[in-house]
């Protein structure tokens, strides 16, 4: 046969073979089994005749017809040993094709057509718009129509070929405000980050990544749950929060989990059961594996807990560990622990020991935990010393090393803080005990209005506690219907909470100081039983609460991100302030030279400690203090004050990590980009 013919023989056999395919494309039932084995993967037959829709038994044979066409050209495949059909790579190239041709026929019809969330273009249907409005605005079938014909008309002005679901959604929902449909309008707005901002998270432009990609996507993931938040909670709350009356910490965890939980180790003995949850962790714990036991806990609390995880018992651990191990295996466990943090906006770790059993097994827990802190930069990790009044000089030699090392430790003589001084109610249950405590009052602001009358002052913060409170019991009702959609499975599988546990709901004041010596002009000691006043007034507002709830209530004065944002808004509100604050008082923080005033400030200290119920951050400062004299102030300061968390002013280098900083420079790298560490 001559070369020309048989190449016309191989032309007709192709161009005869892509007629066939072409003639199985036209049938939509088997472009329908296409989509069908693309989208679901291998199928029996029985699977696959009932998605594509042929459930009577006449139309069997129907069925069948279609399937030999696609099998007949190889686009859809046999396993004979599973006896389930796939989709082949011809007929994914088929369908991608059918799907181009699709879209393409839309543009050069020139009818208007969309490009959809879920990536496809499609003919502009108006009818789809009426769905929305009835299904996700609630509006009446009459009522959406009209407004559709309305967007109809705007739609059909525009010069563009095509639009987009977000164009037209914004199109709706104008058509919406011009009718002072607002309540719809925040149904149906689409929420997430401007193009602009996302622009500029991606060049790094504010140098935030210091973790990579993943920081953006955490940080992006907070921002939309912020916005869905502030379109959804009680306008009235939201009103306070943007006017600095209030202020509602962590809005892109707000409405999600709890912001505090205090869990014991031992209760993963009775209790720790993910069922379906989290299969690629292991289904038992066993406590004496040291390696296991904390870096399973952060990995599942660190995703439904906003601000920290206080884990207790640790120590118990180590009972079957030899002495010499326990420094060793503690560090490698942190370590291995660090490796499974997000990295951005995650809850801090408190680990609670107690000084009052073992010294030996503590000093081994110490001595590890400062090899952790000498190998990270920045450790996450924090201690918590229950220590009863029995810590010996060399551990409080080591307390102090490891502080002047960069690490971070609270001291306690008998109940159980977080690291920020929230108190640990029912202290003797080894259930989780979970705290709502992300709502802070402006003090300041109530001073300002109340013209120096205290009490019109604790009249407005009597008004103000009631809204307050009942903003967090509305939280917790938000975090039990969470449970109940099996969004929060650590803290219901994990610690079978809330059949297990209980709840304290904390009420955090801000400004004390400011509002009462400041603003309202009281000094010495009268100012400090006006102090006692305005707390004894928060805690008849919260008693009242307490008695017609299951929960506790209590009253804060501890750190959060209010302070400099109140000051913020009320200077923009009363312009520039009788007093030059830089930020309001929050807890109490006290030095060395507190010991030269004799016992007079820490008999205060302490009847505050006694007044705040839901608990007082009280915070040691021993910059200023030497390592070889932290031992003696700290054996003064366990005598006098029954719980503090020690600080030291840390500097460290943004660039390499480094502490080695003098005079703002990185000895090591030579840059002056130096962070303080709180």
């Amino acid at each position: 046969m001559p070369p020309s013919e048989a190449k016309r023989g191989v032309l007709e056999s192709t161009s005869k073979r892509v007629r066939m395919i072409f003639s199985v494309m036209a049938s939509p039932n088997r472009i329908d089994i296409l989509r069908i084995l693309n989208n679901k993967g291998p199928l029996t037959y029985s699977e696959l005749k009932s998605l594509a829709g042929f459930k009577s038994k006449k139309e069997s044979g129907k069925f069948a017809y279609h399937l030999r066409k696609l099998l007949k050209q190889s686009l859809v495949g046999l396993n004979k040993a599973e006896r389930r059909y796939t989709i082949t790579n011809l007929g994914k190239l088929v369908l991608n094709l059918a799907r181009q041709i699709e879209e393409k026929s839309i543009v050069e019809s020139g009818k208007m057509y969309v490009r959809t969330s879920h990536q496809t273009i499609e003919e502009f249907n108006s009818h789809k718009i009426i769905q929305s409005l009835v299904r996700e605005a609630n509006m009446s079938l009459e009522q959406a129509t009209k407004i559709t014909e309305e967007v109809e008309n705007k739609i059909y002005k525009l010069s563009a070929s095509y639009l987009t679901s977000r164009l037209l959604r914004d199109c709706v929902n104008n058509v919406l405000l011009d009718h002072g449909l607002e309540e719809q309008v925040n149904k149906l707005i689409r929420i997430g980050v401007p193009i602009f901002d996302l622009n500029r998270k991606l060049k790094n432009s504010d140098d935030r990544l210091k973790n990579g990609i993943h920081d953006l996507v955490v940080n992006l993931s907070q921002e939309v749950l912020s916005d869905y938040f502030s379109s959804n909670f009680q306008k009235d709350i939201l009103d306070m929060h943007y006017s600095g009356e209030i202020h509602l910490d962590a809005l892109g965890h707000w409405a999600i989990g709890p912001d505090i939980v205090f869990v014991d180790v031992e209760q993963l003995k009775r209790d720790f059961d993910l069922k379906g949850n989290f299969l690629f962790l292991p289904r038992t714990l066993n406590l004496g594996n040291l390696n296991l036991i904390i870096p399973i806990l952060i990995s599942l609390l660190q995703r439904e807990v906003s601000r920290e995880i206080v884990m207790e018992n640790v120590e118990k651990i180590f009972a079957e560990y030899r002495m010499d191990q326990i420094s060793n295996y503690f560090s490698l466990s942190l370590l291995s622990a660090t490796l499974s943090l997000q990295t951005v906006n995650l809850p801090s770790v408190t680990l609670v020991l107690s000084g009052k059993e073992n010294e030996e097994i503590l000093t081994g827990i110490l001595n590890g935990y400062l090899i952790y802190i000498e190998n990270v930069a920045l450790p996450h990790f924090r201690l918590f010393l229950n220590h009863g009044q029995m810590l010996s000089k060399d551990l409080l030699s080591l307390v102090g090393k490891i502080i002047k090392h960069g690490g971070k430790i609270s001291l306690s003589q008998q109940s159980i803080f977080s690291s920020n001084g929230i108190r640990k109610i029912d202290a003797n249950t080894g259930h989780p005990i979970l705290v709502l405590n992300s709502l802070s009052i402006n003090l300041p602001r109530l001073a300002y209005q109340s013209n120096k009358d205290e009490t019109y002052f604790r009249t407005k913060l009597a008004l103000i506690m009631k809204p307050s409170a009942s903003a967090l019991i509305l939280k917790q009702e938000i975090l039990l219907e969470n449970i109940r959609q099996e969004l929060l499975p650590a803290l219901s599988k994990g610690f079978r909470y809330p059949l297990t546990g209980a709840t304290s709901i904390v009420v955090n004041l801000t400004g004390l100081n400011e509002s009462i010596y400041d603003i309202l002009g009281y000094s010495g000691d009268d100012g400090f039983d006006v102090i006692k006043k305005v707390i004894k007034t928060a805690n008849d507002v919260l008693y009242n609460f307490d008695q017609s709830n299951s929960h506790k209530f209590g009253v804060s004065l501890i750190n959060d991100s209010s302070s400099t944002r109140f000051v913020d808004l009320d200077s923009n509100k009363f312009g520039k302030l009788t007093h030059d604050f830089t930020s309001y008082s929050q807890g109490i923080t006290i030095t060395k030279s507190a010991f030269d005033d004799g016992n007079s400030l820490f008999k205060k200290i302490m009847e505050l400690d006694n007044l705040v119920t839901g608990g007082l951050h009280i915070k040691f400062d021993v910059s200023d203090v030497s390592e070889d004299e932290i031992p003696d102030y700290l054996s003064k300061t366990i005598n006098n004050i029954s719980h503090f968390e020690l600080f030291e002013k840390n500097l460290i280098c943004s660039a390499c990590g480094s502490h080695d900083v003098t005079d703002s420079i990185c000895n090591s790298c030579g840059s002056s980009t130096i962070l303080e560490i709180v």
